[in-house]
């Protein structure tokens, strides 16, 4: 079967020495989430990049996030392919003086290096020599690269969700952990905030009229991190604990929030009727609790359509030497919220590398940017042939 990724590797190698340059000047831009100045002097330069590809390009202003970027081309074509990436990184203001951008060794290292700022330019580039090579056959390209994925994306889900409306599949440039793997599901993810009320007394004199709402929170804790064990694939993390401070007052006042995920819709569900009971009971007597869950984004379910697209990529892997495989994952991403507005999504689709999250380790694999390159541009090429054939 004919493939097109490996017509693409050596075009995308001859644009990689530009790339590169282009890398290090957004890495070395503090861009956390937050960051406004950084953040739109990054969409600054990614507007100036497609615009001269021939995009339209919009700049969505964001109360206390900056720019989110959309970028927009229509084709002779039929299918519409949304591609999606965030600029902003989970790094402090200084993170790029203390961690400039650097090459070792074929590591490339700074805030955002892999998570996900090559992804970014690794999607304009291989957009860009599709264009060159007069690939024209999609009904629109669609780019969006949005301020806050890092912080869970709440300024730009609604945008992101009527663009979701707007295309037929959806291909998410986050970094991958091996050339090879592809991410076809992630977890969904709650956050609750658990309040315990106790009884004050004085720790010296009466302690034994108090009730310890920091001791009837420790059980509660406890309690919680053993459902790690009863629910398969759904994890509880147990998080910032506070507590009324005064130390010669038993605490009448105790809190902690708790972060759960699952596959599933239901294992989230049949962790929120446990935590209720663990928040219903009581270790302490006179104590009481209140439990307050916020849904956060929904699980991201694998379908026969993802499932297609991945059949896809593994053809197109093929000819650069790549056995594709697919995979899910604990963590998070703005294919949540694609999947959620119903839109079929195909992620991890950005070059490879690791040490996400941490300033020291986050590195990318520079030669995986040309190679996953040409397999999302081969990739690109056989869904909208596939589209328009029907083959």
């Amino acid at each position: 079967m004919h493939t097109y990724s490996q017509e693409y590797l050596p075009k995308l190698q001859a644009h990689q020495p530009e790339l590169l340059q282009r890398l290090e000047l957004l890495v070395n831009i503090d861009s956390g989430s937050g960051q406004v100045q950084g953040i739109n002097q990054i969409m600054t330069h990614l507007e100036q990049w497609l615009s001269a590809l021939g995009f339209a390009v919009t700049l969505y202003e964001a109360d206390a996030l900056g720019y989110n970027l959309v970028a927009r081309l229509k084709g002779e074509g039929t299918l519409r392919l949304l591609l999606v990436g965030h600029v902003d990184t989970v790094y402090g203001p200084g993170s790029a003086l203390a961690q400039p951008f650097q090459v070792h060794d074929g590591l490339a290292y700074g805030p955002g290096v892999i998570d996900m700022k090559s992804g970014v330019l690794m999607g304009i580039y291989g957009l860009q020599i599709l264009l060159e090579s007069g690939f024209d056959d999609f009904g629109e390209l669609i780019v969006v690269f949005n301020n806050d994925e890092e912080v869970g994306s709440a300024g730009s889900a609604s945008l992101l969700q009527m663009l979701a409306q707007q295309a037929d599949l959806g291909l998410v440039l986050e970094g991958s952990r091996s050339p090879e793997i592809l991410t076809h599901a992630r977890k969904g993810a709650d956050k609750y905030m658990l309040e315990v009320l106790g009884i004050p007394a004085h720790s010296g004199a009466e302690p034994y009229k108090g009730r310890s709402a920091v001791i009837e929170l420790a059980h509660k804790m406890i309690a919680i991190h053993n459902l790690n064990t009863l629910f398969p694939g759904v994890t509880f993390n147990v998080t910032r604990i506070s507590s009324s401070e005064l130390f010669n007052i038993v605490p009448d006042f105790a809190r902690c929030f708790i972060s759960v995920r699952s596959y599933t819709e239901q294992g989230l569900n049949k962790a929120a009727e446990a935590l209720e009971k663990i928040a219903a009971g009581c270790n302490v007597p006179d104590t009481s609790s209140r439990l307050l869950r916020t849904r956060g984004r929904k699980p991201y379910e694998g379908n026969a359509e993802i499932l297609r697209m991945v059949e896809m990529a593994r053809l197109e892997g093929q000819a650069l030497g790549l056995t594709i495989k697919h995979e899910s994952k604990g963590g998070l991403s703005d294919a949540n919220l694609l999947m959620e507005a119903g839109l079929p999504t195909l992620d991890s689709l950005g070059p490879t590398g690791g040490g996400m999250h941490d300033l020291k380790r986050e590195y990318l694999r520079v030669d995986s940017i040309p190679l996953r390159g040409a397999l999302l541009a081969g990739l690109i090429q056989r869904l909208c042939l596939s589209k328009s054939t029907g083959a």
